[in-house]
């Protein structure tokens, strides 16, 4: 699970006490024992998004010691990650209170630091002055380096990024959450054997937890292989049956094989297990990209319907608003939406010094653009909107994260008479993904309008076996039999 912005929170699955204070001795952070074994074994499970049992072990770490601050910043960062917006402000007041009353200067600063990753603490801007002092007096202190490494302008250069969480593996061969970033970080290389030895080690390290088997599903899933990707998330739903990432991952490989009927079934399935939390949102939002990468437009209709409905106040909403107009005829209403979104955001003097969300600001306006040109504009136009599109986001993103720009780049080429273009856009896609639906059908169509028959037939082949499990009324398969039955039409020896 990719959840960049939760890798502070994930520091440390403590091995001793001695590690949380970066000394050799057993520093006890309660007069009951009882209490401390609760909150290392709470922490654990929160660590390894067992939420619901961190919650009841860290409470009751709270009731034997009601002075543990530590246990009430995990149980903070649970409550957090199960979306309980009033429990969570709850438990992180009572979390900052108590951080404020540690009296040896180095928990309190350790506590500081945990707490600094949550933007609504006391202590949220206090994360570099703390991390300053804690990396000097102690280095190697596992709360220490993942803070290191979790640092924006690291999260930017992925070699600094990746001699960071190596640099924890040397302080703590053990420590399984390493190669989990470092398998994330190699599959945004585009290193996916290498991504998938990391998320092996990482499986190998934490054998009783579902996020490992998540993790490498993932992976599995990128490079097409999603039988075995299947597996992976069965086997992390079945470690932990209310693991929802897993549940969404399944029910995407399921659509990506044409499987809609079972796939929408396991979405709406997770939407009704988080329905009324703030989880709700989150998971609408991963159902829409799932249907948006899937080509599924009568799905993401529906979908996007129900979003905007839902959440009226949301930034996504503005996007959506715009290009359900833009799908219904009404441009012009659709950029209208859109501008004064634009423009709202724009004027927020919050983000005056953030330049990544300035920049994510003007990479929505120009896949906007890019979409609704899709619905109003000549091929020629399209292709020049979504190159400008690729444009902003081709060293940024991980390549995997541009597929949809680059299919739908293709297709504005494809129309625009450019079918050789077309299908080298295709190419990289599929020479990672060979099983990618709506890429081979385009791609199919490319070499049937370059007259490479032989060329034709192959990736028909391709599209044929990435069918095999689809629906039998799964829109593919006819597109398959059409494009069967032009390439019967093309003269031999082509």
């Amino acid at each position: 699970m990719k959840w960049m912005g939760l890798i502070i929170a994930a520091a440390a699955i403590l091995i001793g006490l001695g590690l949380l204070l970066g000394t050799g001795q057993q520093n006890h952070l309660s007069h009951n024992k009882q209490a401390e074994e609760l909150c290392d074994e709470g922490t654990a499970d929160m660590h390894a998004f067992r939420l619901r049992d961190a919650v009841d072990k860290l409470g009751r770490s709270l009731e034997l010691d009601p002075g543990l601050a530590e246990a009430a910043i995990a149980r903070a960062k649970a409550f957090q990650r199960l979306g309980e917006v009033d429990n969570f402000k709850g438990e992180l007041a009572r979390a900052d209170s108590l951080t404020g009353l540690i009296k040896d200067t180095r928990r309190r600063m350790l506590a500081q630091l945990r707490l600094s990753s949550l933007y609504q603490s006391r202590y949220s801007a206090m994360g570099d002055s703390v991390l300053q002092v804690l990396e000097k007096e102690i280095p190697n202190n596992i709360f220490v380096l993942v803070a290191q490494a979790s640092r924006p302008e690291l999260m930017a250069d992925p070699d600094r990024q990746e001699q960071a969480w190596l640099k924890i593996l040397q302080v703590d061969p053990n420590y399984a959450f390493s190669y989990n970033m470092l398998g994330y970080l190699e599959l945004s290389r585009g290193h996916y054997d290498k991504a998938i030895e990391y998320m092996q080690k990482y499986a190998f390290l934490a054998p009783d937890q579902a996020n490992p088997h998540d993790s490498m599903g993932e992976v599995l899933l990128v490079t097409g292989r999603y039988e075995e990707a299947e597996q992976e998330f069965i086997q992390s739903v079945r470690i932990q049956p209310d693991f929802y990432h897993s549940l969404i991952n399944l029910g995407k490989v399921y659509l990506r094989r044409g499987q809609i009927a079972k796939g929408v079934d396991i979405l709406d399935k997770v939407r009704s297990q988080v329905e009324g939390s703030k989880l709700e949102q989150r998971v609408d939002q991963e159902i829409i990209n799932s249907f948006v990468n899937s080509g599924l437009d009568e799905e993401l209709d529906r979908m996007t319907a129900i979003f905007v409905t839902r959440y009226p106040q949301e930034h996504a909403t503005c996007f959506y608003r715009g290009i359900r107009l833009a799908a219904a005829g009404r441009p012009d209403a659709g950029r209208a939406v859109m501008d004064s979104c634009l423009a709202r955001w724009r004027s927020n003097p919050s983000l005056a010094d953030n330049p990544r969300m300035l920049a994510e600001i003007g990479y929505t306006s120009s896949r906007f653009d890019a979409i609704v040109a899709d619905y109003t504009s000549t091929p020629a136009e399209r292709v020049r909107k979504w190159n400008a599109s690729l444009a902003l986001v081709r060293d940024k993103m991980p390549f995997y994260y541009q597929w949809f720009q680059r299919y739908r780049l293709a297709l504005a080429l494809y129309d625009d008479g450019q079918p050789g273009a077309a299908l080298d856009e295709l190419k990289l896609m599929l020479d990672v993904n060979p099983r990618l639906i709506n890429s081979l059908i385009l791609a199919t169509r490319c070499s049937i309008a370059l007259g490479d028959r032989a060329g034709a037939r192959n990736r028909l082949e391709q599209l044929q076996q990435s069918l095999s499990l689809a629906d039998q009324d799964f829109y593919g398969r006819e597109r398959a039999a059409e494009l069967a039955a032009r390439i019967r039409e093309m003269p031999t020896g082509t």
